[in-house]
C-alpha cells in the first residue's frame, strides 16, 4: 500500500477506524492486501457550485462518486473513472482536498485487519445526472444519482469530511 505522502503530499491526511462485520472485511480484504489498498473519490461541483453525490448499496445516505483504484492506475484517473460510471459525468479532477488513513478492525475486537488510504479531489463537471439504470457498472451498486445544492444532513462520514468539502 501507498504512503498518504505519495499520493497527495499537499494534502491533509487524517486517521479514520472502521469497524466492520467479519463478511464485509472478508469481501474487502483482496483489495487491501492484494490489490491496490487505494479507494479515490470525487467532490464534484458544477458551475452553479452544486455537488453530484450518489446513493450506493453499501453506504449509508448519500456519498462521493468513487472506489478502488486498480492495479497500474493512479488515484486521480480512477476518481474519473468512478465519477463517469457512477453519475456519467465528464469530471475534470484538481487537487485532493483530503487523505483518509483508514485502519479497519472487526466490530467486536481490537485487532486490525488491514489499512487502506482514501483520497477526495476536487472536481468538476457539467450536465445532467442521467437516470439510475444507466449508471454503475451492475445493475444493483447505485441506488440513486443526483445534483445537490448543499451537502444533505445524511451524507456518509459526513462528521470526518463535511470540513474539506
Amino acid at each position: 500500500m501507498s504512503h498518504p505522502h505519495e499520493i497527495a503530499p499537499e494534502a491533509p491526511c487524517v486517521e479514520q477506524l472502521l469497524r466492520l462485520p467479519k463478511s464485509r472485511l472478508e469481501l474487502l480484504q483482496e483489495w487491501a492486501i492484494d490489490g491496490t489498498g487505494v479507494a479515490a473519490s470525487a467532490r464534484v461541483r458544477d458551475s452553479d457550485g452544486r455537488i453530484a453525490l450518489v446513493k450506493t448499496s453499501w453506504t449509508d445516505g448519500w456519498f462521493l462518486p468513487g472506489g478502488a483504484v486498480e492495479p497500474n492506475e493512479i488515484p486521480a484517473e480512477a476518481a474519473r473513472r468512478e465519477v463517469r460510471e457512477e453519475t456519467g459525468l465528464d469530471a475534470t479532477i484538481g487537487s485532493p482536498l483530503v487523505v483518509l488513513d483508514q485502519r479497519y478492525l472487526s466490530e467486536n475486537g481490537d485487532k486490525e485487519w488491514f489499512s487502506a488510504l482514501y483520497v477526495v479531489y476536487a472536481a468538476a463537471a457539467e450536465g445532467e445526472i442521467p437516470d439510475v439504470s444507466q449508471l454503475g457498472v451492475t445493475d444493483d451498486e447505485i441506488l440513486a444519482a443526483r445534483w445537490f445544492d448543499t451537502l444533505p444532513e445524511e451524507f456518509h462520514d459526513g462528521e470526518l469530511l463535511r470540513p474539506y468539502l
